[in-house]
């Protein structure tokens, strides 16, 4: 099957013509985004890694796309999303540990100084 026949072929069904932009219930996704903000806060209190705090807030934001359907509320949450896939990024790499886990980690591996 070639590239165009597969996309003439799906715009020809139903459900292409009223996409939805989440495939699963509501419910379900905002239970996923309540247990990704437990998890990664719970992560940040814990490692102060500012990513974590990063990746607990970006799902909540996701939500509000189940609230509304105005396009420029979708492409705005789109930029926010992709700013804060970023900065996460970003702040992953730039982020170094503490002086206190650095000297743990050499006492663990028995290089004092």
């Amino acid at each position: 099957m070639f590239f165009p026949d597969m996309l003439t072929s799906i715009a020809k069904i139903s459900d292409a013509e009223n996409p939805t932009i989440f495939p699963f219930p509501s419910w379900m996704l905002i239970g996923v985004a309540v247990l990704s903000l437990i998890f990664f806060g719970y992560r940040f209190a814990v490692q102060k890694k500012p990513f974590q705090l990063i990746f607990a807030i970006a799902p909540l934001i996701a939500l509000l796309l189940l609230f509304t359907e105005s396009k420029t509320v979708f492409y705005g949450v789109g930029i926010v999303e992709f700013i804060l896939i970023l900065t996460a990024f970003i702040s992953s790499l730039i982020c170094k540990p503490k002086k206190a886990e650095e000297k743990a980690a050499q006492t663990v591996s028995g290089k004092e100084d």
